[in-house]
């Protein structure tokens, strides 16, 4: 598999250099690049990324329902904390900020403090200017260990699947790490000896690829440092590890996605298409375990959303529906559908001190069970 280095600059001339100098790099250093380069990366361009102009849809994507059942949940995160008056929002991934919007459209009672993690400035000042209407509550900072500590509640809704990871492949019972090489013409996949930690893989499977985020463990221990008292919320699509090694997904699940369409190539064109790959909420949540949280609860969205909705519409579907509620009540489906959004979706919550259940996991099985069995 191989993929072409367009242009002069931008993020394949970025790469070229680097595996000119140092050899082959990690696919996780590679999709960094072709992500988030700031001249010409993915995230960093100014191309329409979601909705029916972009590449994928989002639950944003739906409509503002998703952010008015976010905004049940985060005030009664903060009953549960009685209230104080520091209470905050934290989004990082927060792409236009529009979901954030939507939440502090929804909210009833004093607005929280917000903090925004974005270090792209480009998506930075589309932020400032969809949440121009709170500006006097937000606040940008570029890093998670830039914020300060705050008692609330951290959310991130499809980020962790732009972590950059790097690809295994076993062969066997030989684990090795796919790399990228460039050979005067193409980025091209090469593969290397590999010595870290290796997955749990059934053994019966002779071939399994499959990929693992050096940067999500750091990345976890940074946020629940600066959480005093609260959760982190993460909304993507994924599964558990015991789910994610099964052998329908023997081939890995890194995928490029462009105008809605799943490309074949993922070296092709660094910062033209989208690379994204299935969260392993196992590992996020034994990382979030380490860096001293609790597990508050692990359920799909169709459970989650259905929840809240029971809180937010309790008379849906009613009689008559206003135009304003039949929206609502459709983008409500889209969201909870099964072969949508409400199966590939998880919501993952982990706490520091709060113990008290959470109203989205009131439909939820076992999260120890569902994620570590």
């Amino acid at each position: 598999m191989s993929g072409k280095s367009p242009g002069p600059d931008g993020p394949a001339a970025e790469l070229r250099d680097r595996i000119a100098r140092h050899g082959p790099v990690g696919f996780d250093e590679f999709m960094a690049v072709a992500l988030y380069h700031p001249l010409g990366g993915y995230y960093a361009s100014d191309r329409p990324r979601t909705g029916q102009r972009g590449d994928f849809f989002t639950s944003v994507s739906v409509g503002p329902v998703f952010g008015k059942l976010l905004a049940a949940q985060f005030l009664e995160m903060r009953e549960q904390l009685g209230n104080p008056g520091d209470f905050t929002l934290v989004e990082q991934g927060a792409d236009d900020g529009q979901l954030l919007a939507d939440i502090l459209a929804a909210w009833n009672g004093p607005l929280p403090r917000v903090l925004v993690v974005e270090p792209l400035p480009g998506l930075r000042l589309r932020q400032q200017q969809t949440l121009a209407p709170w500006s006097g509550h937000l606040t940008h900072v570029a890093h998670e260990d830039e914020l300060p500590a705050f008692n609330g509640v951290f959310f991130a809704n499809e980020l962790l699947d732009a972590f950059p990871v790097k690809i295994l492949v076993r062969e066997q019972t030989v684990w090795r790490e796919r790399r990228v090489d460039h050979d005067g013409t193409n980025f091209v996949f090469v593969d290397a000896p590999w010595s870290g930690e290796t997955p749990q893989v059934p053994g019966e499977i002779p071939r399994f690829v499959t990929e693992v985020c050096p940067s999500l463990a750091p990345w976890l221990q940074a946020v629940a440092s600066r959480l005093q008292s609260g959760w982190l919320l993460l909304v993507d699509y994924g599964h558990p590890s015991a789910i994610r090694h099964q052998p329908a997904r023997a081939a890995g699940t890194l995928a490029a996605y462009r105008g809605h369409q799943r490309l074949d190539d993922p070296l092709a064109d660094p910062g033209s298409q989208d690379l994204t790959a299935h969260v392993d909420f196992t590992a996020a949540a034994r990382a979030g375990e380490r860096a001293g949280l609790s597990l508050a609860g692990f359920t799909d969205q169709h459970h989650a959303l259905t929840a809240l909705a029971a809180q937010v519409f309790p008379d849906m579907p009613g009689s008559r529906l206003t135009n304003e509620a039949a929206r609502e009540m459709r983008a409500l489906r889209q969201l909870l559908h099964p072969e949508s959004m409400g199966t590939s979706f998880k919501f993952l919550a982990l706490a520091k001190h709060p113990a008290a259940p959470l109203a989205a996991f009131r439909f939820a099985r076992d999260a120890r069970h569902e994620l570590f069995a």
